[in-house]
């Protein structure tokens, strides 16, 4: 790490803002994950806006605070001020019993609230105040029935007459200003000597990039030209989608131009996100370049001569150390003390000049006995280059888009292999609930037992799910239902997807997990002992397993062991009789549980950029006659019988609704909420930024990409010419029909033209098909036309050792076929220079399969496209917006046609990438045969790379 010099008389100040100082400063213990139902962040400004509501006229809110002390300048916004009590409240939204807090949570929420009085004394010129923790519980707006009895914690803090609420308690404490300071100074005094630290490498790296050099004495064709306009990007803070063809060094060509604008552009932080593992690792290759080895002091290590802090994120799935063990100090022993050796391993890892990839991280981790994937988020908030996923910043929960916002950072993102971005981002702000594990959930939620609100919310959720199949009895236009046949005579299988929301479901689920989220909070409080002798021994989790604790793959290893004689042994090896045991939550309900709360929160932003459907699976006559109400049990317990009986009076009495009888189970009804285009979902997240760049070797058309990623109007477009020539490539077109009708009769034709391409050249390729069963029946033919020509075939779900040993196959020396289905593991992100690659044969246009499904997108894309270029017509300028409304932008808007941009753009960039394996560089040489009657096409051969002269 490089030390501050500590003779300058004037230092230069350090902004940080009043939550990270807390963090940095007041945190200490145990790394706790366990879970606590927290509001979504739309309830939590509900929350925040029902205090100020109740206060008065005179309250003020969001008070924006700042001060200086030593090299520090803090800054904040307080939560709410009374200037009649002279009180300054910190205001946190919870759900659940407040008892269950963990105290290193209270400390630093007091800590946050005693800098704010700080702040605020310095502001108004107070001689002392009042600083109150005003908890709300956002479970209190649940509807009655849901919400149940009082809680037992709203009597444990006895509110001030006119003051608190029934959801509200309060701690308050009044400071003097002279006490305040010193809790000031003091925190401010344990991140001092790290500030100058970090002043000073800041100031010796800005001096290294304004003198930072191109590696290599020349440019690579069409390289220079990227660099110059993601310079001009970064300058301008515009956005910036670049196509550049396989071999121009794009990555370089955007991290050179990056680092250089650095320090003239204001940039905090840069951010290289790619799609695959690969990525990553070119990305790192290129910042050694940049920043070539050099002997450190004690010449014993290799360390970058440029003093820049390089940070590699990976998934916690490959990072986590005890994927089995839940994320808190009782039971992982990497998160007991884990802020207490935190600033030990931080500093260490911040002191060594050598990228920290994940590697490198894990042993500063492990050297501290802490958890690796938890400090490599730390350290996220120091590096100045993170090279991560896409998902690092543009999904719903991203790390590096919250600590962007929470700090005000000025960051620059830089998107690699940028044509998987809609389709990644589609899947982020998607999701589905699991109707058969709902319908099993909700039945046993539903029994004698469980807490009287999570029993009445499973049956209310039941009924609702179950009304879902009426949506296709409503009124002409508000619904579209795509019917698929069925052979049987009961309900036929369909699939509905009604233009708005169904109010009355997601009211349902909402309350649903309000209490489920109470009893995960306290579930030791709920059982009774009916509910615990119902309950089997289960794998306990009290955390999503993906993201708090138990990786969803490992759930079962983590359940404990019952002995036959019906006792469960406990984590420190005592046991429980079966009659006292607890009902706790299982990894299968916290699962359940997240996807209604991320179902939810999606739809909170439903729009016509969203598309809600509900799949009705087929029910045959035999079936029909037998299906009963969901929330009757199976057992035919007369207690459950009786406590549906209640609620089915009160859904008879509601229901002037028609239904039809024995109507579907909840089984099989499936809801989905689809994202069609991740447009309004992306925008906020590039709008963001400073500037964005993103690129690829495929973004043709740009319109595609630029609409449907939510790019600004004047983003520019720019396409660099290939580095490669027409006469390294041999591209032939075949009008044979691959279409599903025609394969049978295509598949000879192909096998013999793979035969003699081998023949007349032996050597290494690649065969890529569009599913698995026409790869093999392909691969088949070919085996018994010329059983000489080697061959091994992509399987489904290949292990890593697997994916690994088909691309060794493909050696200098090498001779044979590997047959690839198009879309998969080979299409793309690997690299086969030379003669370890020499053709490709590509049997598909790589279009998605008719379907209701995608019918359905498509439709709801029309829509939105038709909305979008409504709105784009009619730009408005952001307030404050200080760009020159005299630049003239290229143009990237064009019509687009929805089908197209469902089945072709997707199917053509596929066919493009894997074509793209074959010429890696300008000295290679190969041959591309595209197999279909349908390349032949005008529409189609104007989306191939404009450097390939096809031949027929």
């Amino acid at each position: 790490m490089i030390k501050a010099d500590k003779t300058h008389a004037e230092p230069r100040r350090y902004r940080i803002a009043v939550r990270e100082l807390c963090a940095f400063a007041a945190r200490e213990g145990d790394l706790d994950l366990r879970f606590t139902p927290s509001p979504t962040a739309q309830q939590g400004i509900r929350g925040h806006q029902r205090i100020v509501r109740r206060r008065g006229k005179d309250y003020e809110s969001e008070i924006s605070l700042s001060g200086d002390i030593g090299n520090l300048t803090i800054r904040g916004r307080a939560d709410g001020y009374d200037p009649k009590r002279n009180c300054l409240e910190e205001i946190k939204t919870h759900r659940g019993d407040l008892s269950r807090q963990p105290a290193h949570h209270r400390a630093l929420h007091w800590a946050q609230a005693r800098v704010y009085g700080a702040l605020m004394c310095r502001s108004r010129d107070l001689e002392g105040i009042t600083l109150a923790l005003v908890y709300l519980d956002i479970a209190a707006d649940a509807p009655r029935g849901v919400k149940g009895s009082k809680d037992e914690h709203d009597e444990q803090t006895e509110p001030k007459k006119g003051q608190a609420q029934h959801d509200e308690q309060r701690l308050e404490a009044w400071w003097s200003r002279e006490a305040l300071e010193a809790e000031l100074a003091r925190l401010a005094a344990r991140f001092s000597e790290f500030a100058a630290n970090e002043l000073a490498h800041r100031s010796a790296r800005d001096s290294a990039l304004s003198r930072l050099a191109f590696p290599w004495p020349s440019w690579r064709p069409g390289q220079r030209q990227l660099a110059e306009h993601a310079y001009k990007a970064v300058m301008t803070g515009r956005e910036l989608l670049a196509e550049a063809p396989t071999g121009t060094g794009k990555t370089l060509a955007t991290l050179y131009p990056a680092l250089r604008a650095m320090l003239a552009s204001g940039t905090d932080r840069l951010f290289y996100l790619t799609a695959r593992t690969p990525g990553r690792a070119l990305a790192l290759d290129a910042l050694a370049t940049l920043a070539p080895a050099a002997d450190d002091s004690e010449g014993q290590e290799k360390a970058p001569a440029t003093p820049l802090r390089i940070l590699e994120l990976g998934a916690r799935s490959k990072t986590c150390e005890h994927p089995s063990l839940a994320c808190h100090g009782e039971s992982c022993p990497l998160a007991r003390g884990f802020y207490d050796r935190l600033p030990a391993a931080r500093d260490a890892a911040l002191a060594d000049r050598r990228p920290l990839n994940l590697a490198t991280t894990r042993r500063h981790a492990l050297a501290h006995d802490i958890c690796p994937y938890f400090l490599a988020q730390e350290l996220s908030r120091w590096a100045d280059v993170i090279i991560g996923d896409h998902n690092h910043y543009f999904d719903s929960h991203a790390l590096l888009f919250a600590l962007t916002q929470a700090n005000d950072w000025r960051t620059v993102v830089l998107v690699d292999e940028s044509h998987n971005l809609i389709e990644r981002a589609r899947g982020m702000y998607s999701t589905e609930l699991d109707a058969r594990q709902f319908h099993f959930l909700l039945k046993q939620l539903s029994r004698t037992g469980h807490p009287a609100p999570l029993r009445s919310a499973s049956r209310a959720l039941a009924r609702q799910w179950r009304a879902l199949e009426q949506l296709e009895l409503g009124a002409d236009g508000d619904t579209q239902a795509s019917k698929v046949d069925s052979k049987d005579a009961g309900h036929k299988a369909q699939r509905l997807a009604p233009e708005a929301l169904p109010g009355d479901f997601l009211k349902a689920l909402s309350q649903w997990t309000g209490a489920m989220g109470d009893w995960l909070a306290e579930p030791d409080k709920a059982a009774s002992p009916a509910a615990a002798r119902q309950q089997p021994a289960r794998a306990t989790a009290t955390q999503a397993p993906e993201q708090l604790g138990l990786i969803a793959s490992d759930a079962s290893s983590a359940a404990p062991s019952a002995a036959d004689r019906g006792t469960a042994t406990t984590d420190s090896g005592s046991t429980l009789s079966t009659a006292r045991r607890r009902v706790e939550p299982d990894v299968e309900m916290m699962e359940a549980y997240f996807a209604a709360l991320t179902l939810a929160r999606l739809a909170e932003g439903f729009g016509d950029h969203s598309l809600f459907e509900v799949e009705l699976s087929a029910t045959p006559p035999a079936r029909q006659a037998s299906l009963a109400s969901d929330s009757s049990s199976s057992s035919g317990a007369a207690s459950d019988a009786g406590a549906e009986a209640g609620g089915a009076g009160g859904e008879a009495g509601a229901a002037a609704r028609p239904r039809k009888a024995r109507g579907r189970s909840v089984r099989q009804i499936q809801p989905r909420l689809r994202c069609v285009s991740p447009a309004p979902w992306l925008a906020p997240r590039l709008r963001a930024s400073h500037a964005t760049l993103l690129f690829s070797a495929t973004l043709n058309p740009p319109a595609y990409h630029h609409r449907l990623l939510g790019l600004a109007d004047d983003a520019v477009w720019l396409s660099v010419d290939s580095p490669f020539s027409a006469a390294q490539v041999q591209v032939s077109r075949h009008r044979l029909s691959t279409r599903l009708r025609d394969r049978d009769a295509s598949c000879r034709p192909i096998a013999e033209l793979m035969a003699r391409q081998y023949r007349q050249r032996p050597g290494n390729y690649l065969a890529f098909f569009s599913s698995f069963a026409y790869l093999e029946q392909v691969a088949s033919t070919l085996q018994q036309l010329a059983p000489e020509i080697p061959q091994w075939r992509q399987t489904r779900a290949m292990t890593e050792a697997e994916r690994t040993g088909f691309i060794q196959r493909f050696t200098p020396e090498g001779q044979g076929i590997g047959f690839a289905v198009l879309g998969g593991a080979f299409g793309e992100g690997i690299d086969l220079p030379g003669s370890r690659l020499i053709g490709a044969f590509i049997a598909t246009l790589g279009l998605a399969g008719f379907s209701p499904e995608n019918e359905a997108l498509k439709q709801r894309l029309a829509m939105w496209l038709d909305n979008d270029a409504q709105r784009r017509s009619q730009p408005q300028q952001a307030e404050g917006d200080s760009r020159d409304d005299m630049r003239a932008p290229r143009p990237v808007i064009q019509p687009l046609n929805a089908d197209d941009c469902t089945y072709l753009y997707p199917g053509l960039t596929r066919v493009v990438q894997a074509a793209g394996r074959v010429i890696r560089s300008e000295q290679d040489q190969g041959v591309i045969h595209l197999i279909d009657d349908r390349f032949m096409r005008p529409e189609v051969a104007r989306l191939l790379p404009r450097w390939w002269t096809p031949t027929h």
